[in-house]
């Protein structure tokens, strides 16, 4: 894993709506994982689920990263 940093400057304005992923995929995240739990996933629904909880990583990842640096 690499260890170089970057830095981001973005205006506070942006930054606080900005990690939030929709409500509509967060439900569709969450509607996904149930069926997969279930084993009722397709490939191209698995594909989805995968790149959706990829998007929700980030997000939090972000959020975490902003919280830090927001006083």
């Amino acid at each position: 894993m690499a260890t170089d940093s970057i830095t981001v400057i973005l205006p506070a304005s942006l930054v606080n709506d900005f990690p939030v992923m929709a409500e509509r995929l967060v439900e569709r995240m969450h509607e996904l994982l149930e069926r997969n739990t279930e084993g009722q996933l397709n490939d191209l629904e698995k594909d989805e689920l995968r790149a959706l909880v990829e998007m929700a990583e980030f997000a939090q990842v972000f959020a975490t990263a902003v919280h830090r640096a927001t006083p």
